[in-house]
C-alpha cells in the first residue's frame, strides 16, 4: 500500500509540474518585459501663455510586439508641459516621413495652426486638409488629397498642394477656409517645391515657399493672387528653423549656399532686402525675441554628445553677449518661446520616449 501511495504522490507531483510550466510557458511570467514609448511631434504655444498644443504619440512594446508606424494625435499640455489632454486619438493621423518604412507621406508642414484664443487648430491629418474645434470636440475635414504648405496666423487661408512630391512641377492651392465650404482663391503652378513648410508673412498678404536648386534652396515668396514678389537666394523655411517679425517685415531662415555646414542664420528685411547674417554656425532651432534683440536658439556641441549634442543658449544680438551657462542641455528638437516671451518650450529625452520641458526666460 506505501509503494502505491508513493507512486501515486509520484504521479500527482509531475503532473502538477507539468501543468505549471504549460502555464508559465503560456505568458504566467515568460520574462517579457514592457516599455512605454511616447513622442511629441511639434508644439506651439497658445498666445496667453496658458497652454501648449502640439503632437504626440504614445505605445507600448515588448518582445511580442513591432513599432509602429508614425501616428500623431492633436494634445493639449500644461505650462509645466506636463499632458493634458489627447484629442482624435482614433481618428486620422499627423503621419511625417516615417522613419520605420522611410516612405514620404507628403507633410509639407507637420504643423499645429492655433488660433489666438487656441478654440480652433488647422493642420494636415493623414493626407487631407483638416479643421478641430477644441471646444466642441468637431473634426471636420476641409479638403481631401492636399499636402499643407502654409496657414495665415489669423485661419483664414491655407496653402496647399495636391501634386506628388515625385512630380517636378507643383500646383500651389490657395483657399480661404473661413467660407464653408472652402472656396478656391488662387492656384498656379511651382517648379522643385521643397518638402519643408512655407511661411505667411503676417498682415502683408503674401507667404514664403522653399524651392530647390542647382545650388541647394531658395524662397519664393507670393501673394494671394499667385504672383511672385521676391526670390531669396541660397535659403530655406525649415521647420521650426524660420522667423518672421512683422514690426520690422524682417524674415530669419537658415543661409542654404549649396552646403550642409553653410546653414547658418541670416536676417531679410522685406522692404530693401538688406541681408545680415546673425549667427555664423549651423543652428538646430531658434527663436527671435519681439524686438529682435536676443535670440535663444540650440547648436550641436560637445556638451552632451553622449545622447545628442544640442544645448540651448540665449545671445543678445546687440552686444553679442551670451549666458555664461546654456540655458539647457538637453534639448531633443523644438525652441519656442512663449508669446509673452517669460518661458521657453522645447523638447527633451530621446527618440524611444521625450517629452515637454518649459523653462524661464530671462535676457543676458
Amino acid at each position: 500500500m506505501c509503494l502505491m501511495y508513493g507512486e501515486i504522490m509520484t504521479k500527482q507531483l509531475l503532473t502538477i509540474f507539468l501543468i505549471l510550466f504549460i502555464f508559465c510557458a503560456a505568458g504566467c511570467d515568460s520574462g517579457t518585459q514592457t516599455t512605454q514609448n511616447q513622442d511629441i511631434g511639434e508644439i506651439q504655444w497658445q498666445s496667453d501663455g496658458s497652454a501648449i498644443f502640439g503632437y504626440i504619440q504614445s505605445y507600448a512594446l515588448n518582445i511580442n510586439t513591432t513599432q509602429p508606424p508614425i501616428a500623431y494625435s492633436i494634445a493639449k499640455f500644461n505650462t509645466d508641459g506636463s499632458l493634458a489632454q489627447t484629442y482624435n486619438s482614433n481618428g486620422p493621423a499627423s503621419r511625417p516621413v516615417d522613419p520605420i518604412t522611410g516612405q514620404i507621406t507628403e507633410s509639407y508642414s507637420p504643423s499645429i495652426y492655433l488660433s489666438p484664443d487656441g478654440s480652433q487648430i488647422v493642420t494636415q491629418l493623414e493626407n487631407d486638409l483638416y479643421r478641430y474645434n477644441v471646444k466642441t470636440n468637431v473634426l471636420q475635414k476641409l479638403d481631401s488629397l492636399q499636402h499643407l504648405i502654409t496657414v495665415s496666423p489669423d485661419l483664414h487661408y491655407t496653402v496647399s498642394t495636391n501634386s506628388p512630391q515625385i512630380q517636378p512641377i507643383k500646383t500651389i492651392y490657395i483657399y480661404d477656409i473661413l467660407n464653408s465650404p472652402i472656396r478656391l482663391v488662387k492656384k498656379f503652378d511651382i517648379d522643385n517645391v521643397a518638402l519643408e513648410p512655407g511661411l505667411w508673412l503676417a498682415n502683408t498678404g503674401m507667404f514664403a515657399i522653399t524651392c530647390y536648386d542647382s545650388t541647394g534652396a531658395h524662397v519664393d515668396i507670393f501673394d494671394t493672387t499667385g504672383s511672385l514678389r521676391n526670390i531669396i537666394g541660397g535659403a530655406e523655411t525649415a521647420f521650426h528653423n524660420v522667423a518672421y517679425n512683422t514690426l520690422a517685415n524682417d524674415i530669419f531662415l537658415r543661409n542654404w549656399a549649396g552646403k550642409s555646414t553653410d546653414q547658418f542664420l541670416d536676417k531679410i528685411n522685406l522692404s530693401s532686402m538688406t541681408r545680415t547674417n546673425i549667427l555664423n554656425f549651423q543652428v538646430e532651432n531658434f527663436d527671435i525675441t519681439a524686438d529682435e534683440q536676443v535670440i535663444i536658439y540650440s547648436a550641436k556641441d560637445t556638451i552632451n554628445s553622449t545622447v545628442h549634442g544640442n544645448s540651448m543658449k540665449i545671445r543678445n544680438l546687440q552686444t553679442l553677449k551670451e549666458l555664461p551657462q546654456p540655458l539647457a542641455t538637453d534639448i531633443m528638437r523644438y525652441v519656442v518661446l512663449s508669446h509673452s516671451q517669460d518661458r521657453v518650450a522645447y523638447v527633451r529625452g530621446d527618440i524611444n520616449f521625450n517629452q515637454i520641458q518649459t523653462i524661464s526666460f530671462a535676457r543676458p
